[in-house]
């Protein structure tokens, strides 16, 4: 994989998880993505605008890594609220 493959991946998942939790606010997005893959808030900053040019083996693997886990806790929870849904639906005599 070329380098700037590599980098155009590793910022646009951390792009990813910026606009999840954009809500609150840009700031306050940039540190909590910080927090979750373990990088400074000026590197986060920094796959926001797509200023990377280097992205250590490394540091894509562990970004890759926490990446997919925090997709299959969003797939988890997601199957969790359908199921839910519907049960109620089911509950009412209704169908999805």
């Amino acid at each position: 994989m070329s380098g700037s493959t590599l980098s155009d991946q590793f910022q646009n998942a951390i792009s990813a998880e910026i606009e999840a939790r954009r809500a609150r606010g840009l700031k306050a997005a940039f540190s909590e993505v910080a927090r979750l893959f373990g990088l400074t808030e000026r590197r986060v900053r920094a796959c926001w605008h797509h200023e990377i040019r280097r992205v250590s083996a490394d540091e894509f693997e562990t970004v890759r890594a926490r990446r997919r886990a925090l997709l299959m806790q969003r797939h988890e929870q997601l199957e969790r609220e359908m199921a839910a849904l519907a049960a109620t639906l089911d509950a009412e005599g209704l169908t999805l």
